[in-house]
This record gives C-alpha cells, sequence and structure tokens, in this order.
C-alpha cells in the first residue's frame, strides 16, 4: 500500500513538469518555422526586405476580422495557414504583393496542430496592444475595398 501510495505521490508532483515542459511555446515555434518568411514586426525600414507580411499587423487584421475574440482568432489562423485561400485572407493588400503562402503542411509538415494552436495564441496574447497605423486602412468592406462596411468580401479599405 505505501509503494502505491508513493507511486501516486510523484506521479502527482511530477505531473504538472511534465505537462508544462509539453506545452509548446508558441513564439519559439514561429521564430522556427514561420519567421523564416513573417518578420515579428512591421518594420518601414525593410519593406523591400519583406516576402512575407509582418505578423504583428497580419494579428491585427485578424483580431479586427474576429471581433477580438481569442478562440475564432485561434481557429481562423489554424484554418488559414493549413489551407490558405484569397476569400479567407484578412489582408487583400498583403495578397496582392506577396501572394498567398503555401499551406503550413507542405512547408513544415513536422508541425502538429498543437503547434499551430500554440502558434495562434502566441499571436493573439502578444500582440493584444498593436494597432494598424494610420493611413493603412482598417475596411474590411464588401469587396470593392470601400473599407467600413460588413459584406464578405476582404477589401482593402481607406485609409483612417
Amino acid at each position: 500500500m505505501k509503494r502505491v501510495l508513493g507511486v501516486v505521490l510523484v506521479a502527482t508532483l511530477l505531473w504538472p513538469v511534465a505537462t508544462t515542459a509539453a506545452k509548446a511555446d508558441g513564439k519559439e515555434i514561429f521564430l522556427a518555422t514561420c519567421g523564416n518568411c513573417h518578420f515579428l514586426t512591421r518594420d518601414p525600414a525593410r519593406r523591400d526586405d519583406m516576402v512575407a507580411p509582418p505578423i504583428d499587423m497580419m494579428a491585427v487584421h485578424v483580431r479586427l476580422a474576429t471581433g477580438g475574440n481569442r478562440d475564432a482568432f485561434v481557429r481562423r489562423v489554424m484554418d488559414y495557414v493549413r489551407a490558405p485561400a484569397p476569400g479567407k485572407s484578412v489582408d487583400a493588400m498583403a495578397v496582392e504583393r506577396f501572394g498567398l503562402m503555401p499551406a503550413i503542411g507542405d512547408t513544415y509538415p513536422e508541425l502538429t496542430d498543437a503547434d499551430l494552436k500554440a502558434v495562434a495564441e502566441w499571436m493573439f496574447d502578444a500582440h493584444l496592444q498593436i494597432q494598424i497605423p494610420p493611413g493603412m486602412g482598417t475596411g474590411m468592406g464588401g469587396g470593392m475595398g470601400m473599407g467600413g462596411g460588413m459584406g464578405g468580401g476582404m477589401g482593402r479599405g481607406r485609409p483612417q
């Protein structure tokens, strides 16, 4: 009986350590994978070096498109990176400039759903205070790029 209690006690004490260690670190995963194309932050001085939109700006666009709901944000990011499509994009200007990203599984097949979720959660949490800079526009318009609308399109929006 003492032996069983000892095993249960050790398992109980080690469980939080094991689960914490097993939890993926979204920023680390981002830097090792997504960061090969996406800058962490918008840097106008490096505009010509960009091959994909900076992740801070993408986080703002997704947050706006999902009404600031963390679960909806995470689902939207995971859905998009698995199967990018113009209709899923939250930034038509980014698609116009850079094209669609490849499906994440084509580039990094080793990433699990838990990894993708960790990255999406980190994106949401780390960029809560980031705003779209003046003049960049915030519209999520009705498909004609006029912004301000509630339509299904992802228009460019008017600069504000």
